[in-house]
């Protein structure tokens, strides 16, 4: 197609037939126009066409926001994926493949009724797994909130604070003690390694509960039973290898050792001028007290002999 002048000293029929010329063999014949063309003029039939041509050798793409781009022969439509977030494969023929790969990064957040990681389950604040246990491996677990739930087992549990409140049970410091007041109820063998100090301790079993110790004794109601062999020693005021011990014959019956209702000193066979005269009663000395007696010296206030009465007495 060669361009057409018409010079301003050309003559009305120059332009005639050079205008005819145009329209026979550059513009064409509008009769001769295809039939799948409706426009009537040059430039509607242009359009017209590249729509068509559009049509059959190119494609539209259109994201969510309807967003459009046309894709024309001989353009390159560029599906890029992000490493670690989603891969995108062009393979053979027209195919290309969107997915994710094996390590998943997300920056911000993943929004889902349900998500999923081979047994695990992640639901509504909820996260079960069908194995029926959930290992965090070696990992710290911390929370600022509550843990509630069944029983917590473990090789030991640190809590931060200085109370830790376990169902009624409360501990802070060194102190151990019941929320509702009620009674702490051991219900396996305890073990105190060391003395019980300060406060009131007191051993109370009821019925035929009783409190047995491994060396030896044994306390039910307000008896205590000593096992065979065992006595009751007193360190006395020095703390040495010298003790008072209270032991008794093998009994053959029961026996009662009654202490009497006042102030005194236990008087015993090893005991010498232990006896005063305060202590015996008026008569209490008679025939048969002084039958084994060899001699017996009568003073008087002062010290001096009175009488002397030798032989067992009459």
């Amino acid at each position: 197609m060669a361009v057409k002048n018409i010079a301003i000293t050309d003559t009305l029929e120059t332009f005639r037939t050079t205008f005819n010329d145009l329209a026979a063999n550059e513009f064409g014949d509008i009769a001769n126009l295809s039939g799948s063309i409706s426009a009537t003029n040059l430039v509607e039939a242009m359009n017209e066409t590249i729509s068509i041509a559009t049509s059959t050798a190119g494609f539209t793409v259109r994201d969510s926001s309807s967003t459009t781009q046309l894709i024309g022969g001989g353009d390159t439509l560029s599906i890029l994926g992000t490493s670690n977030e989603v891969e995108a494969v062009v393979s053979a023929t027209d195919t290309v493949t969107i997915g994710l790969p094996n390590t998943v990064s997300i920056t911000t957040s993943v929004t889902a009724p349900t998500v999923s990681t081979g047994n695990m389950s992640l639901t509504n604040g909820s996260i079960t797994d069908s194995s029926g246990q959930i290992s965090f491996g070696n990992e710290n677990l911390v929370t600022t909130g509550t843990i509630n739930g069944g029983a917590i087992t473990g090789t030991s549990i640190t809590g931060s604070g200085a109370t830790h409140t376990l169902g009624t049970i409360e501990i802070s410091g060194n102190t151990i003690r019941s929320t509702d007041s009620t009674t702490i109820i051991i219900n396996d063998a305890l073990t105190v390694n060391n003395p019980l100090i300060s406060g009131v301790t007191t051993i109370n079993p009821t019925g035929t509960s009783n409190i047995t110790s491994s060396t030896g004794f044994t306390i039910f109601g307000s008896s205590i039973v000593l096992a065979q062999g065992k006595l009751i020693a007193f360190e006395g005021a020095t703390n040495n290898d010298f003790e008072t011990s209270l032991l008794v014959t093998d009994p053959t019956a029961d026996r009662n050792i009654t202490l009497p209702d006042n102030t005194g000193t236990v008087i015993t066979t090893g005991s010498t001028d232990a006896v005063s005269e305060t202590m015996m009663a008026n008569d209490a000395i008679g025939q048969n007290e002084l039958k084994s007696v060899v001699s017996l010296i009568i003073y008087n206030s002062s010290g001096t002999v009175l009488k002397t009465i030798y032989g067992a007495g009459a």
